[in-house]
Order: structure tokens, then sequence, then C-alpha cells
């Protein structure tokens, strides 16, 4: 903890960026949210937004306008990706706050649009990327949204819990503070109805066995995560970093970095086992792994990491971190592993996962006093996420729910620097013990790791079921973004909308391609009808 204490403050820029979402209308409404594209300037962007075009049309036609397109420099640091927020991203729709889209589709690989970019918006927006190696896997992806988002393939979700326990204290601890209270806060609160899925299923762990007709780790979790439609899977295991000769190519790092590693055999779960059998169809998966979404360009941790080093506390991890990050003249990149899930027409439409080492402080907080370190489980940050994905919120709202308490931890991580700015210029009322210093090294700790998490895939995409949040149009009706209603049907499914609050008159004004006055003349006469029926009855 101690190597944590000269850490850097972190940017007070970055924190005030961090504004929630519109707070007037539902998180899953588009038309009032918005959606939009944020994509590298010159021609690879070009060719970018040309082959998601059919994405960008569902919705648009979902929102009832046009999707706006951010077009950024390449390669922005978290400087420059802070400043680029505040000046383009806000100033391009003025400065009304209920102008600025939400919803954030970034489109290509890290060495254009950087991991700080993604990391700093994914504060302050619903953030999703499209990273590709190949133009047909960006036109992959984009059918198979369209597809599952023509027809529920179930009324309700599943939810799916994966624990790999490999022996290492690691997985231990991950198991014991993150996966066992996730599961009891779900079946608690499924038995109190307020958990609304299909079923809980906790995939267990296969024996490793010497016996070559022994089914495989890989085996029984590929069988588990096929057999259940709209599910949502949430995993915890070591992802595969260096081995012990160190990569062979850079093919091999790239194809096998951040691959889930499945036991104490060392057996993986790689791109190639989920490219083209069915995995997770039209789900949602968790990674909760190192490298598990991708890696950057520099470690968060190597200041701390390059202390401990010194201090013999944990010999060659250092090394280790920085032969895992790339090279001079290489660059970052996604994970193969969570791409190739995107990619496959029966896969999932959406990947969380963490870009760096990841850590137990995002699941963990302690009680400091001056003799000890207590642990104290915090499970319920991923709680959130975990119901909001459940319940067909869109992955973006979903993701949102963590990164709020990325937030919360910055901020109190900021009131810790200005005390000990406070302490050094001698104003008596603040404090700065050895208690409060540890206090602020586990906070550090806490924000760097639970910073690194983003969300892989469209941001507006959802679980494809039937069970709609508020805000949720459906794609029939998104269908006549701008015609008159065909029949009185379309109109009372308008108004209903608007007198549940899943949309407001201005939006569906807008859908429907009238004026909001209109909108308002309708709703009265639904209402004064209603009225006089009920008067009627005996």
């Amino acid at each position: 903890m101690d190597t944590a204490l000269d850490a850097p403050a972190p940017d007070i820029l970055l924190l005030e960026a961090q504004r929630g979402a519109n707070l007037l209308a539902p998180p899953d409404a588009l038309p009032e949210q918005g959606w939009a594209i944020v994509a590298p300037k010159g021609p690879t962007g070009d060719r970018l937004l040309e082959l998601i075009a059919p994405l960008r049309r569902l919705r648009e036609e979902e929102q009832g306008r046009e999707a706006l397109v951010y077009r950024v420099d390449p390669g922005m640091d978290a400087l420059a990706a802070v400043n680029w927020s505040q000046r383009d991203y806000r100033d391009v729709v003025g400065r009304r706050e209920s102008s600025r889209p939400r919803y954030l589709l970034l489109l290509g690989n890290p060495d254009v649009l950087s991991w700080d970019l993604q990391q700093m918006l994914g504060g302050e927006a619903f953030v999703g990327r499209l990273g590709f190696d190949a133009d047909r896997d960006y036109e992959a992806y984009v059918d198979k949204v369209l597809r599952f988002a023509k027809t529920p393939e179930a009324p309700r979700a599943n939810a799916l819990f994966h624990s790999v326990l490999d022996g290492s204290r690691a997985t231990q601890e991950g198991h014991k503070h993150l996966m066992q209270p996730l599961l009891e806060m779900a079946r608690s609160i499924m038995a109190a109805g307020k958990f609304d899925v299909e079923k809980i299923l906790d995939i267990p762990m296969a024996t490793p066995s010497s016996s070559p007709d022994a089914i495989t780790s890989a085996e029984t979790f590929l069988q588990q995560s096929a057999q259940t439609k709209a599910a949502m899977l949430f995993t915890m295991s070591h992802g595969a970093g260096v081995p012990k000769d160190g990569w062979n190519s850079l093919e091999q790092q790239r194809a096998q970095q951040g691959a889930m590693v499945l036991g104490c055999r060392g057996d993986l779960l790689t791109a190639n086992d989920v490219a083209h059998t069915h995995f997770l169809p039209g789900g949602v998966w968790f990674m909760f792994a190192c490298y598990g979404a991708g890696t950057p360009a520099r470690s968060a941790y190597l200041p701390w990491l390059d202390k401990l080093r010194s201090l013999g506390v944990m010999g060659k991890v250092h090394e280790n971190v920085l032969a895992a990050l790339p090279k001079e003249g290489e660059s970052p990149f996604i994970a193969a592993l969570p791409k190739s899930a995107l990619v496959n027409s029966n896969g999932p439409l959406g990947v969380i996962g963490h870009v760096d080492l990841a850590w137990s402080w995002s699941f963990l907080d302690y009680d400091i006093s001056r003799t000890s370190l207590v642990p104290k489980t915090r499970a319920e940050r991923f709680q959130g996420i975990v119901e909001s994905l459940v319940h067909g919120h869109r992955f973006g709202v979903a993701y949102y729910s963590l990164a709020k308490f990325f937030r919360s931890v910055g901020n109190e991580l900021t009131t810790a620097y200005e005390a000990r700015a406070h302490k050094a210029l001698g104003i008596p009322d603040f404090v700065d013990d050895p208690v409060s210093r540890m206090r602020r090294a586990n906070l550090w700790m806490q924000r760097q790791d639970l910073s690194a998490y983003v969300l892989l895939g469209d941001p507006a995409a959802r679980l494809p079921i039937a069970k709609c949040p508020p805000g949720i149009v459906p794609v029939r009706k998104a269908a006549i973004a701008t015609v008159e209603p065909e029949d009185d049907d379309d109109r009372g499914d308008a108004v209903l909308a608007i007198l549940c609050k899943t949309t407001s008159a201005a939006s569906t004004a807008q859908r429907y391609g009238v004026s909001k006055d209109e909108i308002e003349r309708w709703v009265g006469i639904f209402i004064d009808a209603g009225r006089a029926a009920l008067a009627k009855l005996p």
C-alpha cells in the first residue's frame, strides 16, 4: 500500500467532465438520449462508416433523426481525450445538454481510437466500440445485431455465472468476494420477485482428469453457454499473459493474450474455440480477467510495480507486465477472444472486459486501522450491471452502472489529495495521518482497476428478450419513423407510451412527423374518451 502513496492525483479536468445522461428521460430512450458515431478522420473512418451503414439506419429509425458523426484525430492520449470532450463533443450541438447524444459507438481499433478516449467518455456517456481486423467482420457483427433486433429469442433472460477455480489465491478471492456474493444476491432478489429471469445457472468447473476420454473444462463451458438463449454470462478467471518462455511472435501474442484460462492444467478458451460454434447466441458476456478486453499502450500500474520491485516484493512481475505491453512501433490491441465471439453469427452481441491487469480492488475495499487491513466485499458494484443486463436495458446503460462507482471512488480520491495539499500548507483542520494515507493508496488502486473496464459492441444493443424496460421502442414501430400513423391503433400505442412515460410528446412528434401540439391533442382526446367510457360503466 505504501508504494501507491505517491501515485499521481486524478486529472481534475477528467473528473469534472464526467456528467450523467439526460435525467429527464428513460436512459434507454434513443429519441431523448441520442445515438451517435465516433470515427477516425481520413479514409479509414470513411470505410468504417460505410461498413456499419445498416446499423446506423436502424438506430436512426429508432431515434427519429439522423445520427451525428464525430470525426476525431487518431491516437489521442488522456489529456487530448479530455480536451476533445470539452470542446468538440459538447460544442458540436451547442451548450444544450438535451441535444448532446449519450450513446456513442466508437469505430476502429485502439491504434486509431485510443483506449484513453473510450475510458474517458465511459464516465460521461453510454460508450461501446467496434474494432475488428477485416471489413467482413464489421459486416458480420452488424448483420447479427439486425437479426436479433427483429424477433425476441426468449420471453426473459437467463443469468449464467462461472468461476474458474484453479487453486490460485486470486481466483479463490474472486470466487469468495465476487462470484458467491453475486449469486447469493441474484437468488435472493429472484425469490423476492425483483430479479426477473428465466433461470440462474452456476456453470460447474470440470475436475481435471488424466483420462483421455474425460470432458475438458473448455468443452463443459462451451456446452453450457451454447444451450442457453438470451443469456448474460458473468465469468471470473485469469486472463492469459506472457508464457514462461515468452511469446514466439507478435501474431501469437495477439491471438492468445487475454484468452480465458480455464483451469490448473492451463487450458485456454481462445478465439478459435468461439469462432464458429454456438457460444452465447444473442447474449452478453462480462469477462473478469486480465487483458480480457485488450492490452493498452502502457499499464497504469507500472510506476507502482516498479516500486514493489525495488522493495523486492514482487520479483519479476514488473518485467512480465512490460513484456505484455506493445513494444516500440507496436500498437495497443483488442483481445482476439472477444472479437471472435462478436463476429460469430451465433455469438454474443456485447462483451464487457478489462484493459490492462485486473485486480481484486474493483470488488474489494478495506477497513483500515493503524494495525490491520480488513477486506470488505464490494460485489454490489457488479450487481447493478448484472440486473440491468438481464432486465433488457441497453448494454451502454448497464455498463454505465459500473462506471458510476469509478466516478464515486475518483471523487473521494480527489478529496483525499486536496486534504494532503491543505495539510502541506499547514491548515490545521485537515488530517494526513498514516490511516488517511493508506486510505488514499487504497482508493488509487480501486480507481485504476474500475477505470479499465470497457464495452465492446454497440452500446444501444440489448438482449433479445420480450421484456422491454421503459424507453425501448419496438423495431416494428421504429420503422414508421417519419410517416403519419396508419390507423387508430398506432395513435393509441403512441399515446399509451407517453402516458406510461416511456417516451415524450416531443420525441413521438418527431417520430411520426407531426407537431408536438398534434400529439398533445391525441393525448387529450384519449383521456377524455377514457373518462367518458368509465362514466358509462354501471
